[in-house]
């Protein structure tokens, strides 16, 4: 597996706070596979609370896009890295 490229401080910020939001928030759920990759084609992502961000940032309310939250959980599924 290659190692995926290091998060800068702004997208763990991201990451923490996508993740304290799905704490507060039900009812959500990641897109599927195709959709996200047609988002990346497009050059951005959507965010848990429905806000668009590019792929790899977050939205206006800090929240990290679905294309970082999931990059960082297939890289530890444990969320040990972001949420330790």
């Amino acid at each position: 597996m290659v190692e995926p490229e290091p998060l800068s401080a702004e997208q763990v910020v991201a990451i923490r706070a996508a993740h304290a939001w799905f704490e507060r928030n039900s009812g959500w759920a990641p897109p599927d596979p195709d959709t996200l990759a047609d988002w990346v084609a497009e050059g951005l992502s959507r965010c848990p609370d429905d806000c668009v961000a590019a792929h790899d940032g977050w939205c206006t309310h800090g929240l990290a896009s679905w294309w970082l939250v999931l990059r960082d959980l297939e890289a530890d599924p444990a969320g040990r890295r972001i949420l330790g």
